[in-house]
């Protein structure tokens, strides 16, 4: 795995992390 992949999937992680916390919390935001 490159370091470029490794960059994206950390990325798109935490956007999907973010995505859910924003949806289930949206008291928060």
């Amino acid at each position: 795995m490159s370091a470029a992949n490794a960059a994206g999937l950390v990325l798109t992680a935490g956007l999907v992390v973010f995505l859910v916390v924003a949806l289930l919390f949206p008291e928060r935001f």
